[in-house]
């Protein structure tokens, strides 16, 4: 259906970057967000969610936001099924449960608006989502269940949903419907954050 769909059916079946403007290269914005979600970063969560603010394009059409929700809510929903099998404590797993049934959720009432709208989701020349997904997915692939795991999965999860936040806060679509579809998915995405990072306290 869209680009989005192919890039993530690798992943066995919400991305990090924010915002606007900047110079610098696709292959120094993709080593800028995998610092900006690793767990192992020094930063603060607040800027590892600005981190790579040069990422995105300085001008986003509704067609490149509608295909980035997408994307996000696709991608969250995908990693959310890819390790639930490995998460061993009862907090993450209900975490991943509530990932997977909320995101594709959203998604299926973003497709409806974007076909009542006649929005053709178009991704951007430069995704700012695709990099922490894949930072994600790279390094819960090399380790096995246990509380390392599911630590990983959480902090991963608070940078994507920071990211996602802040991105959405600085893009409007100029599609009224679609503004207001964005409005009705912040509170869940500030929900889930909300929750991640308490997980992320434990």
């Amino acid at each position: 259906m869209y680009v989005a769909i192919a890039r993530y059916t690798g992943l066995a079946t919400l991305a990090t970057c924010v915002v606007l403007g900047g110079c610098k290269s696709k292959d120094q914005s993709a080593t800028d967000t995998a610092a900006a979600v690793s767990p192992t970063s020094t930063m603060s969560d607040t800027s590892a969610a600005g981190a790579a603010t040069a990422a995105a394009p300085a001008v986003m059409t509704d067609a490149n936001i509608a295909a980035l929700v997408d994307e996000a809510n696709m991608g969250d929903s995908a990693l959310a099924a890819a390790a639930l099998p490995n998460l061993t404590s009862t907090g993450a797993r209900n975490f991943a449960k509530l990932m997977m049934g909320e995101h594709h959720a959203y998604h299926v009432a973003g497709l409806k608006v974007e076909k009542d709208q006649k929005i053709t989701p178009e991704l951007p020349a430069v995704d700012p989502f695709k990099p922490a997904v894949d930072a994600e997915q790279t390094a819960l692939a090399s380790m096995s269940k246990g509380s390392a795991y599911d630590s990983t999965y959480i902090s991963h999860e608070v940078g994507i949903h920071q990211a996602v936040i802040g991105w959405l806060g600085q893009n409007t679509p100029q599609n009224v419907a679609y503004q207001n579809y964005l409005k009705t998915g912040l509170p869940v995405l500030q929900k889930h954050l909300d929750l991640a990072l308490k997980l992320q306290k434990k």
